[in-house]
């Protein structure tokens, strides 16, 4: 009895549509297993996004409407006159000691000693002035310092005591000045200079800390804290 080929051999149709269905069962365990081992990073995305709470703060107008610093403010402009006064004193010295030496012969000994004093007096005089100036400002920049030290120390208290986690400065006009006190060659580099320096474009009131600060700043100082 004659054998059928189909009987002796394997059907290519039903071989191809075995190797179909191998091929597709490894395509799904490969991809059922990259699901598997694919990193949760949805989730942990979702929770980065969460808005921080954010504030500003003038620091600027904080440290300027302190009391404690309009009643240094009245000690430097005191101090600063008083500075002011001696140096006129020596002014008027040496304008008496120029018309002294005007009715002296330039060949006596009158004349070469009042001429040293007056030299000396005036050398004194432009000493005394630049080191005045230089101490009134170092003077100034340390209690600026100080006053923003302290500044700083109140923002994290009001801060924390408000719910505030991040606190951006913020204070210097958002429009460029029209008549920069700048030399014309250098009026573009003042503008790109002023924009460049922009840290807070826009910020609405309801997150400004800056009065908070400035009252818990006050009410510290009037309790001598």
């Amino acid at each position: 009895m004659a054998t059928s080929d189909s009987q002796n051999y394997p059907s290519p149709v039903r071989n191809a549509s075995r190797h179909g269905v191998s091929v597709l069962a490894a395509v799904a365990i490969a991809v059922s297993a990259i699901a598997l081992f694919k990193p949760a990073a949805d989730a942990s995305s979702v929770a980065q996004a969460t808005p921080t709470p954010t504030a500003v703060v003038d620091l600027v107008s904080v440290i300027t409407s302190l009391d404690e610093f309009k009643a240094i403010d009245q000690q430097i402009r005191a101090d600063g006159q008083r500075k002011s006064e001696e140096i006129e004193r020596l002014d008027e010295e040496i304008q008496g000691l120029g018309e002294d030496i005007q009715g002296l012969d330039p060949n006596s000994d009158a004349f070469d000693e009042l001429f040293r004093e007056l030299n000396m007096k005036r050398g004194f005089r432009e000493l005394r002035a630049s080191m005045l100036i230089r101490w009134q400002s170092e003077d100034n920049a340390r209690v600026l310092t100080e006053l923003y030290e302290k500044a700083l120390g109140a923002v994290e208290v009001v801060a924390e005591r408000d719910g505030w986690q991040l606190v951006i400065h913020t204070g210097q006009r958002a429009a460029v000045p029209r008549n920069p006190n700048v030399r014309a060659e250098q009026a573009m580099d003042f503008v790109e200079d002023w924009i460049q320096s922009r840290r807070v474009i826009y910020s609405s009131d309801a997150i400004d800390i800056t009065e908070s600060v400035i009252q818990h700043m006050n009410n510290r100082y009037a309790t001598g804290g």
